[in-house]
């Protein structure tokens, strides 16, 4: 009988990794449909990073309430930044085209774009969870991406890692990937990364050491 209980008890591993898919899946659900109008996709990436930073440092979490809140209260703020990153990406986009047409000199030319656009995406990978937790004008946040990007680069290339690999198996495997990519093709790569830019802003605000120790207050 205590084994049954056990078994039952909703605070048991099982029903504690059920509760992070559910909630990965409605974040994914919300953030996919307010990416549909594109101006808002920034908005919607900065709400769904508000929401995984709770989920991993094991905040209570409502998905949609939080996400909206942080949807609304940072759209404005996130619209030009982001059309500025998008635009920065079809630029890239066009010259990677390039770039791959120009025979001998393809190689060191795509491998140039390539690198600008791992720089873009660690810029971004920061820039967002920053405009979710603090208050800042969007050239401090971006300042301050980059400084993270380059300050904690370990842990930056362990980001680019994970999303790469992501972006390598869904490209692979797209047709079978659908499904996945519906339900949490965008929240699972990122709850992966929450876990490790979550240690970089606790050890920033100090909540923890270099070790990962929690800082004791007087």
């Amino acid at each position: 009988m205590p084994k049954m209980s056990k078994l039952f008890d909703q605070n048991n591993m099982f029903f504690a990794i059920m509760g992070v898919l559910f909630d990965l899946i409605v974040l994914n659900v919300l953030t996919l449909l307010c990416c549909i109008p594109i101006v808002t996709a920034g908005a919607a990436f900065t709400a769904m990073h508000s929401v995984l930073w709770r989920m991993v440092r094991h905040e209570e979490t409502y998905v949609a309430r939080q996400f909206f809140e942080s949807f609304k209260r940072n759209l404005r703020q996130s619209i030009l930044p982001w059309l500025g990153l998008l635009l920065a990406a079809v630029v890239l986009a066009v010259d990677g085209m390039l770039a791959w047409s120009m025979g001998s000199m393809r190689g060191p030319l795509v491998a140039c774009v390539a690198f600008v656009g791992l720089l873009l995406v660690a810029v971004a990978q920061y820039f967002f969870p920053l405009l979710s937790r603090y208050e800042d004008s969007t050239a401090v946040h971006l300042g301050n991406a980059a400084k993270l990007a380059f300050g904690f680069f370990p842990r930056t290339l362990c980001m680019l890692v994970i999303l790469a690999g992501f972006a390598a198996l869904y490209m692979q495997f797209f047709v079978y990937m659908i499904p996945l990519l519906l339900l949490m093709g965008v929240t699972l790569p990122q709850y992966c990364c929450a876990w490790i830019y979550s240690w970089i802003f606790r050890h920033i605000d100090g909540e923890i050491d270099a070790k990962g120790r929690k800082i004791q207050r007087p």
